[in-house]
């Protein structure tokens, strides 16, 4: 697949999303965590945003999007992985 040249936006949010990542990375990494975990996290930030959305806690919605999107993007991950390995043990 060729490489999508990133809107502006859309590096910008990234970026947020890493800096959460890192701020976090003390707690180890998603890998080994099942969806069901991740869902539930995912639900608790959007909550979250939610709730930083009726204060209008601007620097809040941008913390809690990111950490909503990094939920989302790890069950993504682990879901690509599943479909990798499924791939894979089809293969042989």
């Amino acid at each position: 697949m060729a490489r999508l040249r990133l809107r502006p936006e859309v590096l910008w949010f990234a970026e947020h999303m890493e800096r959460r990542l890192r701020v976090n990375d003390h707690k180890g990494g998603w890998h080994d965590c099942g969806t069901p975990r991740l869902m539930h996290r995912l639900f608790d930030e959007v909550c979250e945003l939610h709730a930083a959305t009726y204060s209008n806690d601007f620097a809040g919605m941008i913390q809690e999007a990111a950490d909503a999107a990094n939920f989302a993007m790890m069950v993504a991950d682990i879901a690509d992985e599943y479909a990798r390995r499924a791939k894979r043990e089809g293969a042989e």
